[in-house]
Protein backbone atom coordinates (compact mmCIF):
# COMPACT_ATOMS: atom_id res chain seq x y z
CA UNK A 1 0.00 0.00 0.00
CA UNK A 2 1.02 3.58 -0.62
CA UNK A 3 0.95 6.24 2.04
CA UNK A 4 -1.65 8.91 1.12
CA UNK A 5 -0.02 12.14 0.04
CA UNK A 6 -0.92 14.16 3.14
CA UNK A 7 2.66 15.42 3.34
CA UNK A 8 5.21 15.97 0.60
CA UNK A 9 8.56 14.18 0.67
CA UNK A 10 11.43 15.35 -1.53
CA UNK A 11 14.73 13.48 -1.87
CA UNK A 12 18.07 14.13 -3.52
CA UNK A 13 20.01 10.87 -3.50
CA UNK A 14 23.65 10.74 -4.55
CA UNK A 15 26.46 8.32 -3.85
CA UNK A 16 27.47 10.52 -0.92
CA UNK A 17 24.25 11.16 0.97
CA UNK A 18 20.48 11.37 1.06
CA UNK A 19 19.12 14.90 1.43
CA UNK A 20 15.46 14.91 2.42
CA UNK A 21 12.71 17.41 3.09
CA UNK A 22 9.18 16.95 4.40
CA UNK A 23 6.75 19.58 3.14
CA UNK A 24 3.17 20.48 3.94
CA UNK A 25 2.11 19.12 0.54
CA UNK A 26 3.30 18.73 -3.04
CA UNK A 27 1.32 21.81 -4.10
CA UNK A 28 2.22 25.50 -3.91
CA UNK A 29 2.11 27.34 -1.64
CA UNK A 30 3.97 24.85 0.52
CA UNK A 31 5.91 24.89 3.76
CA UNK A 32 9.19 23.04 4.31
CA UNK A 33 8.52 21.49 7.71
CA UNK A 34 11.75 19.54 8.25
CA UNK A 35 15.00 18.74 6.46
CA UNK A 36 17.43 15.92 7.17
CA UNK A 37 20.59 14.37 5.83
CA UNK A 38 21.87 10.80 5.92
CA UNK A 39 25.51 10.34 4.88
CA UNK A 40 25.88 7.07 2.98
CA UNK A 41 28.50 4.38 3.36
CA UNK A 42 28.84 0.69 2.57
CA UNK A 43 27.84 -0.42 6.07
CA UNK A 44 24.20 0.67 5.72
CA UNK A 45 21.47 -1.71 4.64
CA UNK A 46 18.00 -0.95 3.29
CA UNK A 47 16.37 -1.34 6.73
CA UNK A 48 18.63 1.25 8.37
CA UNK A 49 17.95 3.69 5.56
CA UNK A 50 14.21 3.11 5.83
CA UNK A 51 14.52 3.88 9.55
CA UNK A 52 15.93 7.29 8.56
CA UNK A 53 12.80 8.01 6.51
CA UNK A 54 10.52 6.73 9.28
CA UNK A 55 11.92 9.44 11.55
CA UNK A 56 10.96 12.04 8.95
CA UNK A 57 7.51 10.90 7.78
CA UNK A 58 4.75 8.69 9.15
CA UNK A 59 4.28 5.50 7.14
CA UNK A 60 1.31 4.48 9.34
CA UNK A 61 1.84 0.80 8.62
CA UNK A 62 2.03 1.27 4.86
CA UNK A 63 4.76 -0.41 2.85
CA UNK A 64 5.67 2.68 0.80
CA UNK A 65 5.71 6.45 1.15
CA UNK A 66 5.20 8.55 -1.99
CA UNK A 67 8.06 10.94 -2.78
CA UNK A 68 9.59 13.02 -5.55
CA UNK A 69 13.24 12.18 -5.99
CA UNK A 70 16.31 13.38 -7.84
CA UNK A 71 19.01 10.83 -8.63
CA UNK A 72 22.44 10.58 -10.24
CA UNK A 73 22.46 7.30 -12.21
CA UNK A 74 25.79 6.07 -13.49
CA UNK A 75 26.57 7.02 -17.11
CA UNK A 76 24.01 9.83 -17.02
CA UNK A 77 24.53 12.38 -19.77
CA UNK A 78 23.82 16.04 -20.50
CA UNK A 79 24.97 17.21 -23.93
CA UNK A 80 24.57 20.53 -25.69
CA UNK A 81 23.94 20.50 -29.43
CA UNK A 82 23.33 23.25 -31.96
CA UNK A 83 21.91 22.27 -35.34
CA UNK A 84 22.54 24.15 -38.56
CA UNK A 85 18.87 25.05 -38.99
CA UNK A 86 15.61 24.70 -37.06
CA UNK A 87 14.15 22.66 -39.90
CA UNK A 88 16.60 19.83 -39.20
CA UNK A 89 15.57 19.42 -35.57
CA UNK A 90 11.95 18.86 -36.62
CA UNK A 91 13.01 15.45 -37.94
CA UNK A 92 13.06 12.78 -35.17
CA UNK A 93 15.33 10.57 -37.27
CA UNK A 94 17.85 13.39 -37.53
CA UNK A 95 17.85 13.89 -33.75
CA UNK A 96 18.27 10.19 -33.06
CA UNK A 97 21.11 10.15 -35.58
CA UNK A 98 22.82 13.02 -33.76
CA UNK A 99 22.69 11.07 -30.50
CA UNK A 100 24.33 8.08 -32.16
CA UNK A 101 26.90 9.85 -34.33
CA UNK A 102 27.83 12.88 -32.21
CA UNK A 103 27.55 11.48 -28.69
CA UNK A 104 27.63 7.70 -29.09
CA UNK A 105 24.35 7.32 -27.17
CA UNK A 106 22.21 4.28 -27.97
CA UNK A 107 18.59 5.42 -28.08
CA UNK A 108 17.33 1.88 -27.49
CA UNK A 109 19.11 1.34 -24.18
CA UNK A 110 18.90 4.89 -22.81
CA UNK A 111 16.12 7.11 -21.54
CA UNK A 112 16.47 10.34 -23.52
CA UNK A 113 14.85 13.73 -23.01
CA UNK A 114 15.38 16.71 -25.29
CA UNK A 115 15.21 20.22 -23.86
CA UNK A 116 15.25 23.67 -25.41
CA UNK A 117 18.66 25.09 -24.45
CA UNK A 118 17.22 28.60 -24.32
CA UNK A 119 15.04 28.01 -21.26
CA UNK A 120 15.14 24.34 -20.27
CA UNK A 121 11.60 23.60 -21.41
CA UNK A 122 10.67 20.30 -23.04
CA UNK A 123 11.51 20.42 -26.71
CA UNK A 124 8.46 20.19 -28.97
CA UNK A 125 9.57 18.75 -32.30
CA UNK A 126 6.36 19.77 -34.02
CA UNK A 127 6.71 23.41 -32.97
CA UNK A 128 10.49 23.67 -33.04
CA UNK A 129 11.66 27.27 -33.00
CA UNK A 130 15.14 26.66 -31.61
CA UNK A 131 18.12 24.89 -33.09
CA UNK A 132 19.90 24.88 -29.71
CA UNK A 133 19.16 21.72 -27.76
CA UNK A 134 20.18 19.80 -24.66
CA UNK A 135 20.05 16.00 -24.75
CA UNK A 136 19.87 14.43 -21.30
CA UNK A 137 19.19 11.07 -19.73
CA UNK A 138 20.95 7.84 -18.93
CA UNK A 139 20.83 4.05 -19.32
CA UNK A 140 17.39 2.57 -18.71
CA UNK A 141 18.92 -0.14 -16.54
CA UNK A 142 20.58 2.44 -14.30
CA UNK A 143 17.39 4.43 -13.82
CA UNK A 144 15.69 1.15 -12.96
CA UNK A 145 18.41 0.47 -10.40
CA UNK A 146 17.75 3.85 -8.79
CA UNK A 147 14.02 3.15 -8.67
CA UNK A 148 14.57 -0.31 -7.18
CA UNK A 149 16.91 1.20 -4.63
CA UNK A 150 14.20 3.62 -3.50
CA UNK A 151 11.58 0.89 -3.32
CA UNK A 152 13.88 -1.14 -1.09
CA UNK A 153 13.86 1.82 1.32
CA UNK A 154 10.06 1.94 1.34
CA UNK A 155 9.92 4.95 -0.97
CA UNK A 156 7.67 5.02 -4.04
CA UNK A 157 9.02 7.66 -6.46
CA UNK A 158 6.02 9.45 -7.93
CA UNK A 159 8.56 11.41 -9.95
CA UNK A 160 12.15 10.36 -10.63
CA UNK A 161 14.25 13.20 -11.99
CA UNK A 162 17.82 13.52 -13.23
CA UNK A 163 19.36 15.67 -10.51
CA UNK A 164 21.96 17.08 -12.89
CA UNK A 165 19.19 18.76 -14.87
CA UNK A 166 17.05 19.67 -11.86
CA UNK A 167 20.01 21.45 -10.27
CA UNK A 168 20.84 23.27 -13.51
CA UNK A 169 17.27 24.53 -13.66
CA UNK A 170 17.43 25.67 -10.06
CA UNK A 171 20.76 27.41 -10.56
CA UNK A 172 19.46 29.21 -13.62
CA UNK A 173 16.40 30.41 -11.71
CA UNK A 174 18.49 31.45 -8.71
CA UNK A 175 20.75 33.48 -11.00
CA UNK A 176 17.67 35.32 -12.32
CA UNK A 177 16.44 35.91 -8.79
CA UNK A 178 19.76 37.35 -7.65
CA UNK A 179 20.42 39.33 -10.83
CA UNK A 180 23.54 37.38 -11.80
CA UNK A 181 23.51 38.33 -15.46
CA UNK A 182 26.85 36.91 -16.59
CA UNK A 183 27.69 33.32 -17.55
CA UNK A 184 28.11 30.81 -14.71
CA UNK A 185 30.28 27.70 -14.73
CA UNK A 186 28.55 24.73 -13.09
CA UNK A 187 30.62 21.67 -12.19
CA UNK A 188 29.16 18.36 -11.01
CA UNK A 189 31.85 16.02 -9.70
CA UNK A 190 31.27 12.41 -8.64
CA UNK A 191 33.40 9.28 -8.37
CA UNK A 192 33.15 7.99 -11.92
CA UNK A 193 32.76 11.18 -13.93
CA UNK A 194 31.99 14.88 -13.98
CA UNK A 195 29.76 17.22 -15.95
CA UNK A 196 30.52 20.77 -17.01
CA UNK A 197 27.85 23.27 -17.99
CA UNK A 198 27.81 27.00 -18.59
CA UNK A 199 24.53 28.82 -18.17
CA UNK A 200 23.89 32.42 -19.12
CA UNK A 201 20.65 34.34 -18.54
CA UNK A 202 18.54 31.19 -18.56
CA UNK A 203 20.32 29.66 -21.54
CA UNK A 204 22.48 26.55 -21.48
CA UNK A 205 25.47 27.49 -23.63
CA UNK A 206 27.71 24.50 -22.81
CA UNK A 207 26.98 21.00 -21.50
CA UNK A 208 29.60 18.32 -21.79
CA UNK A 209 31.20 15.51 -19.78
CA UNK A 210 34.60 15.13 -18.20
CA UNK A 211 35.67 11.48 -18.61
CA UNK A 212 37.17 11.17 -15.14
CA UNK A 213 36.06 11.87 -11.59
CA UNK A 214 37.17 11.59 -8.00
CA UNK A 215 38.45 8.05 -8.57
CA UNK A 216 41.27 9.49 -10.68
CA UNK A 217 42.60 11.40 -7.65
CA UNK A 218 43.21 8.48 -5.30
CA UNK A 219 46.25 6.98 -7.07
CA UNK A 220 47.92 10.40 -7.03
CA UNK A 221 47.11 10.89 -3.34
CA UNK A 222 48.44 7.42 -2.59
CA UNK A 223 51.76 8.21 -4.26
CA UNK A 224 52.07 11.66 -2.69
CA UNK A 225 51.61 10.39 0.86
CA UNK A 226 53.08 6.90 0.46
CA UNK A 227 49.85 5.16 1.45
CA UNK A 228 49.56 1.41 1.14
CA UNK A 229 46.68 1.33 -1.37
CA UNK A 230 44.01 3.41 -3.11
CA UNK A 231 41.39 2.42 -0.54
CA UNK A 232 43.45 4.07 2.17
CA UNK A 233 43.77 7.15 -0.02
CA UNK A 234 40.01 7.28 -0.53
CA UNK A 235 39.34 7.01 3.21
CA UNK A 236 41.75 9.84 3.90
CA UNK A 237 40.27 11.93 1.09
CA UNK A 238 36.81 11.80 2.68
CA UNK A 239 37.98 12.11 6.26
CA UNK A 240 38.02 15.31 8.27
CA UNK A 241 41.50 14.61 9.60
CA UNK A 242 43.68 15.96 6.80
CA UNK A 243 44.07 19.52 5.54
CA UNK A 244 44.12 19.47 1.74
CA UNK A 245 44.62 23.23 1.35
CA UNK A 246 48.26 22.87 0.30
CA UNK A 247 48.01 19.63 -1.67
CA UNK A 248 44.62 20.40 -3.26
CA UNK A 249 45.89 22.28 -6.34
CA UNK A 250 48.18 19.38 -7.25
CA UNK A 251 45.48 16.74 -6.73
CA UNK A 252 42.98 18.69 -8.85
CA UNK A 253 45.39 19.92 -11.52
CA UNK A 254 43.95 17.67 -14.24
CA UNK A 255 40.42 18.83 -13.49
CA UNK A 256 41.25 22.50 -13.27
CA UNK A 257 43.05 22.30 -16.62
CA UNK A 258 39.92 20.78 -18.14
CA UNK A 259 37.80 23.55 -16.67
CA UNK A 260 40.22 26.24 -17.80
CA UNK A 261 40.10 24.88 -21.32
CA UNK A 262 36.28 24.95 -21.36
CA UNK A 263 35.97 28.42 -19.86
CA UNK A 264 38.78 29.84 -21.97
CA UNK A 265 37.25 28.57 -25.21
CA UNK A 266 33.83 29.89 -24.21
CA UNK A 267 35.15 33.33 -23.35
CA UNK A 268 37.08 33.62 -26.61
CA UNK A 269 34.10 32.38 -28.61
CA UNK A 270 31.50 34.64 -26.97
CA UNK A 271 33.54 37.60 -25.75
CA UNK A 272 31.91 37.22 -22.32
CA UNK A 273 33.71 36.72 -19.04
CA UNK A 274 32.73 34.00 -16.57
CA UNK A 275 32.84 35.34 -13.02
CA UNK A 276 31.06 32.68 -10.96
CA UNK A 277 31.38 28.95 -10.36
CA UNK A 278 28.85 26.61 -8.76
CA UNK A 279 29.64 23.13 -7.49
CA UNK A 280 26.94 20.64 -6.55
CA UNK A 281 26.69 17.18 -4.92
CA UNK A 282 29.99 17.04 -3.02
CA UNK A 283 29.64 16.59 0.76
CA UNK A 284 30.53 19.34 3.20
CA UNK A 285 33.94 17.88 4.10
CA UNK A 286 35.01 18.37 0.46
CA UNK A 287 34.35 22.12 0.44
CA UNK A 288 38.07 22.58 -0.20
CA UNK A 289 37.50 21.21 -3.72
CA UNK A 290 35.27 24.17 -4.68
CA UNK A 291 37.73 26.56 -3.04
CA UNK A 292 40.65 25.07 -4.99
CA UNK A 293 38.74 25.21 -8.28
CA UNK A 294 37.58 28.78 -7.73
CA UNK A 295 41.09 29.98 -6.91
CA UNK A 296 42.63 28.17 -9.88
CA UNK A 297 40.11 29.76 -12.26
CA UNK A 298 39.80 33.12 -10.52
CA UNK A 299 36.05 32.71 -10.05
CA UNK A 300 33.68 33.53 -7.20
CA UNK A 301 31.81 30.61 -5.63
CA UNK A 302 28.02 30.91 -5.65
CA UNK A 303 26.71 30.25 -2.13
CA UNK A 304 22.91 30.34 -2.45
CA UNK A 305 20.80 32.32 0.00
CA UNK A 306 17.99 29.82 0.12
CA UNK A 307 15.27 31.47 2.20
CA UNK A 308 14.53 34.50 0.02
CA UNK A 309 14.79 32.46 -3.18
CA UNK A 310 12.39 29.81 -1.88
CA UNK A 311 9.90 32.45 -0.75
CA UNK A 312 10.00 33.89 -4.28
CA UNK A 313 8.88 30.43 -5.45
CA UNK A 314 5.97 30.35 -2.99
CA UNK A 315 7.84 28.00 -0.64
CA UNK A 316 8.13 28.99 3.01
CA UNK A 317 10.31 27.54 5.75
CA UNK A 318 8.93 26.52 9.13
CA UNK A 319 10.49 28.11 12.20
CA UNK A 320 12.32 24.84 12.88
CA UNK A 321 14.13 24.77 9.52
CA UNK A 322 17.48 26.56 9.43
CA UNK A 323 19.05 26.99 5.98
CA UNK A 324 21.68 29.69 6.53
CA UNK A 325 24.51 27.21 6.99
CA UNK A 326 23.47 24.77 4.26
CA UNK A 327 25.96 24.22 1.44
CA UNK A 328 25.51 24.45 -2.30
CA UNK A 329 24.62 20.75 -2.65
CA UNK A 330 21.19 21.45 -1.13
CA UNK A 331 20.20 23.42 -4.22
CA UNK A 332 19.34 20.16 -5.99
CA UNK A 333 16.84 19.17 -3.30
CA UNK A 334 15.14 22.56 -3.17
CA UNK A 335 15.07 22.73 -6.97
CA UNK A 336 12.79 19.67 -6.98
CA UNK A 337 10.16 21.82 -5.27
CA UNK A 338 10.28 24.81 -7.61
CA UNK A 339 7.94 25.73 -10.44
CA UNK A 340 10.38 27.88 -12.38
CA UNK A 341 8.04 28.46 -15.30
CA UNK A 342 5.95 30.69 -13.05
CA UNK A 343 8.66 33.29 -12.56
CA UNK A 344 7.82 36.43 -14.46
CA UNK A 345 10.31 38.78 -16.09
CA UNK A 346 13.93 39.11 -15.08
CA UNK A 347 15.69 39.33 -11.76
CA UNK A 348 13.67 40.25 -8.74
CA UNK A 349 16.13 39.31 -6.06
CA UNK A 350 17.51 41.17 -3.16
Amino acid sequence: MLKPKSKGLYLDISEFSILAARTSSFKHPMVVEEIAELPLDSSQDADSIRAFFEQLVDFKGNAYYVARAGVYPENRFVRYYEAETTSKVKDPKFLMGVLQSEFNIDVDTNHVSILDARNGSDFDIGKATSKRLVFCGGPKANFQNEQDRLLSYGIYPERLELSTITTTGGLSDYAKYKGLNGPILSFELTSQSANISIINKGNVDVARPVPFGLNSIYPLLQRELGLKDELSARKLFFSNTFDFAEMGPKLLRRMTKELQASTGFYEVQTGQTIEHVFMSVLPKNLNWVAKTVSEALGLQIIQPSFEGWLESLNIKLSDDVEVVSLGTRWLGLFSLMGDFAQREGGADGE
